[in-house]
């Protein structure tokens, strides 16, 4: 006695006939459908007709078949299994891989990585260069007043100038204040005659910047004593 075998409706159903019964229960038209998912109407009428050869080459027709199945709600890989795809080996393709692993990101040809390392290893060369320069070269000093060669009759005197921040300001190797930007101001008793003064300026570990200036006071008769 013959044996029959039973086939169900999923086995014999086409493909093709599958993914149009899906469409037309959820009652949406190509035309929606290929807006949304951003693939050509014709392209979603081939996949229907089962009409493989009217797609693009390569993987392209598979990815449009997979995105096709998600949005009806269909099981992709069982219905991939069923057409000429199945047969297309996905894995060693990198254009296949929708998303790459983050790592791969930030993997970089050895030489750039190289460059990269010699670069940063000259910036902090030429950080420390500017540092140390700054720290050793003398800072700015200038001398508002007095003028060079001051003759006056007073016994007394404002020296006012200015020279960088956080620096050390002598006059007369006796230090004086100066405030956070580096302005000072310090009154002074002249003897008559001729009066020397040396006013400097000096980092923690720089050199020293000095200026000079003679003041020449004279009584009131206009001679010297």
């Amino acid at each position: 006695m013959a044996e029959f075998t039973f086939k169900t409706r999923e086995q014999t159903e086409p493909i093709g006939e599958k993914l149009r019964l899906a469409r037309q229960a959820q009652g949406a038209s190509l035309e929606k459908i290929a807006k949304k998912l951003q693939i050509r109407r014709e392209y979603l009428l081939a996949l229907e007709n089962e009409e493989y050869s009217h797609l693009p080459s390569g993987l392209y027709g598979r990815k449009f078949l997979k995105e096709y199945c998600r949005y009806l709600h269909l099981n992709a890989k069982k219905i991939i299994a069923l057409t000429p795809f199945a047969e297309e080996k996905t894995g060693d393709n990198p254009f296949s891989q929708k998303i790459l692993r983050k790592r791969k990101f930030f993997v970089f040809p050895k030489i750039i990585r190289n460059l990269l390392l010699i670069l940063l290893f000259l910036i902090c060369l030429l950080y420390l260069f500017f540092y140390f320069r700054h720290l050793i070269t003398p800072p700015k000093l200038v001398v508002d007043y007095p003028d060079k060669n001051l003759v006056t009759t007073e016994l007394s005197l404002k020296i006012k100038g200015k020279s960088e921040p956080e620096t050390e300001i002598k006059i007369n190797s006796t230090s004086i204040m100066s405030d956070q930007d580096g302005n000072f101001s310090q009154e002074i008793k002249l003897k008559r005659g001729l009066n020397d003064l040396t006013i400097s300026a000096k980092k923690k570990y720089g050199q020293e910047s000095v200026i000079q200036r003679q003041i020449l006071v004279e009584n009131d008769y206009g001679q010297t004593q």
